[in-house]
């Protein structure tokens, strides 16, 4: 055989790679998309007397619902990104306890999710953070201070959007987070560390916290058996003198919103004062 045809040969053998390569990260990001993105029908309203304003952020294609809580026009105000298979309801006493220490806060369900239309993609929650952020910095044209809080699968939205948000929250707090989307994928013992390059790069939190225009906030608790501490070490570690970490004793993954108390979120408002 001549060398150009072993040449050739080479280069069709890197080109059919390469192509494999592509296709299989496309089709496992569908994967991601369809199977570990967990959407449920919105849940039955707590019986309370939470004075919450339910929103629709008309988007082109589709609808999301938000909850929107206010302290006053001058109050501090959280703007929340939730965690994977929750809804606005899950949210409802952690903006009933926000609102009884001064602050305001803003939950939305993302698309597919609660009672949100359509069908949830990659693009389409950054999407969704974008018209939903637009929607709190209106709201808040007054607040003392924007708050850009998110928990689990939320932090790794909030980070994907966070620079690009208008006007730049004050904070950007993540609460229970993974360090990207390969690493949690092989955490869940789905991928191997030797075939995780074959999903794409997406929700890399190791790369976005070290460009962050913003002070970041990382909460972890070691008793979180659902994503490890060491992957917000990990974050806290790349953010640098830009990060601070708070090691949260509390009980399990959903600890922050499921039952908020003095306990749990004292040590909160001081790390971010």
């Amino acid at each position: 055989m001549g060398m150009k045809k072993i040449i050739g040969s080479i280069v069709f053998l890197i080109v059919l790679m390469v192509i494999t390569v592509l296709i299989s990260r496309n089709s496992n990001l569908h994967m991601i998309e369809r199977d570990v993105i967990k959407r449920f029908p919105e849940k039955a309203l707590p019986a309370d007397s939470l004075p919450a304003a339910r929103m629709q952020i008309q988007l082109k294609d589709r609808a999301l619902y938000a909850n929107w809580v206010s302290a006053g026009k001058a109050a501090p105000s959280f703007f929340i990104l939730h965690g994977n298979g929750e809804t606005l309801s899950d949210w409802r006493p952690l903006q009933a306890y926000l609102l009884q220490k001064g602050y305001s806060s803003f939950v939305f369900d993302y698309t597919g999710f609660g009672s949100s239309t359509g069908k949830p993609t990659y693009n389409k929650l950054d999407e969704d953070a974008f018209s939903a952020y637009k929607k709190f910095a209106e709201l808040t044209t007054e607040s003392a201070k924007r708050i850009a809080f998110a928990h689990s699968l939320g932090s790794a939205i909030l980070l994907n959007v966070a620079n690009e948000l208008q006007p730049l929250p004050d904070k950007v707090v993540i609460h229970g987070a993974f360090s990207s989307a390969r690493a949690i994928l092989v955490e869940k013992g789905m991928f191997t560390e030797f075939t995780k390059w074959l999903v794409p790069d997406i929700w890399n939190g190791l790369k976005q916290v070290g460009e962050l225009k913003v002070p970041l906030y990382v909460l972890h608790s070691p008793k979180d058996k659902t994503i490890p501490i060491a992957m917000s070490e990990e974050l806290v570690k790349v953010a640098g003198s830009n990060g601070r970490f708070l090691r949260m004793e509390s009980a399990g993954h959903n600890a922050v919103y499921e039952s908020p108390n003095d306990s749990t979120w004292e040590q909160i408002f001081s790390l971010i004062k």
